[in-house]
């Protein structure tokens, strides 16, 4: 995960997750400032 998103994290920010697509995703956090960091894009698991 990149630095920022993953320090964004540890100080408490909001996690959110956003689709992109059918089976990718990827999570957000907004730190206390209110700037959005973003994570790094994942595919889902196929069952």
């Amino acid at each position: 995960m990149p630095e920022d998103f993953e320090k964004c994290v540890k100080e408490g920010g909001k996690v959110i997750t956003l689709k992109l697509g059918k089976n990718k995703y990827m999570h957000l956090c907004k730190d206390k400032n209110g700037k959005w960091h973003k994570g790094e894009i994942k595919t889902k698991k196929s069952k």
